[in-house]
């Protein structure tokens, strides 16, 4: 199996000249100007290892020196194998969304209407907000 066309997958090119110290070929079936050169990125046994070492427990930091490249690369490739592989769960049970910046005053007037008797640390008494009296 000899130099393959990177575009459409042809064996059959031609020699082109030369770019930076490498041989160029010319396609002769679409065309495309091309050097032999080495695929792009880190193999994909390395980055199935980083996703293995990372989920049996060691951090992102250790798996990274051990595989020899940076953490926000072993980031990145845990996040591109979390999208293509792991499902999301589906929400158990009511979900009950609360503000508290705005709305605690309203909340503080109706919380026995609506049942948040047990949000009590949300709910300070009036003229303590923080601040200790001397």
């Amino acid at each position: 199996m000899g130099l393959q066309c990177k575009r459409c997958g042809s064996e059959r090119q031609v020699k082109n000249g030369r770019m930076r110290g490498k041989q160029r070929y010319l396609c002769k079936d679409c065309g495309l100007n091309f050097t032999d050169t080495p695929a792009r990125g880190k193999p994909l046994a390395l980055k199935a290892a980083a996703v293995l070492l990372y989920v049996s427990g060691l951090s992102m930091n250790r798996t990274a020196k051990l595989l020899g490249v940076s953490t926000p690369t072993i980031q990145a490739w845990l996040e591109q194998f979390a999208q293509a592989y792991a499902q999301k769960p589906e929400p158990e049970g009511r979900a009950v969304v609360i503000e508290l910046d705005e709305m605690w005053h309203y909340l503080k007037k109706v919380r026995a209407a609506l049942d948040l008797e047990g949000l009590g640390s949300c709910f300070r008494p009036a003229g303590r907000l923080g601040m200790r009296r001397s």
